[in-house]
């Protein structure tokens, strides 16, 4: 070995500057985890249309609340209405739902495949299971999977979604 680099790698200097880059590099590293961790809950508001035929149309309004449950777990609930119109006018009352979803699930690069463990009503909830399907949860059958995409927005908000139902973004 050459004796130049070998005084070099032993150089105090050299050895300080090495030690500093690394308590940088876990200074930052540390900020990161401490300060921006993976959020456990992701709230997403949601108001969207769904337009019929004859001028029936059907208003869906709510906030999903997303919950992890360690690497490969989770629940949605749901808590929100649907309101069935005819033309301008409502046809009955807005229909409260509050459902839970529990499921597993795996990440692979931005694509989430989510399989339904089971699913609950909660107390309130007047919906009906087919009305449940159509306007809030594509999927409530346990065994049921599905593939949703996963955006970062201005690497700030978080947009997901299924194939069946608009894009969700997560405020909090």
């Amino acid at each position: 070995m050459n004796r130049t680099i070998l005084k070099t790698v032993k150089s105090p200097g050299v050895l300080l500057f090495a030690a500093g880059f690394a308590v940088a590099v876990l200074g930052f590293a540390m900020k990161e985890f401490f300060f921006y961790p993976v959020k456990a809950v992701c709230v997403a508001p949601v108001s969207y249309y769904s337009i019929d035929e004859d001028e029936n149309w059907t208003l869906t309004r709510g906030v999903y609340r997303f919950y992890r449950e360690g690497l490969t777990h989770g629940r949605t609930v749901y808590i929100g209405t649907i309101s069935h119109f005819v033309g301008d006018l409502p046809k009955q009352s807005p229909i409260p739902v509050l459902r839970e979803v529990r499921f597993t699930g795996i990440l692979e690069k931005n694509i989430m495949r989510t399989t339904v463990a089971s699913q609950s009503r909660r107390l309130g909830d007047q919906s009906t299971d087919a009305e449940v399907v159509k306007y809030v949860f594509p999927h409530i059958t346990p065994g049921e999977t599905s593939t949703s995409s996963l955006y970062l927005l201005n690497g700030k908000v978080i947009a997901s979604g299924t194939e069946t139902v608009p894009r969700i973004l997560c405020i909090n």
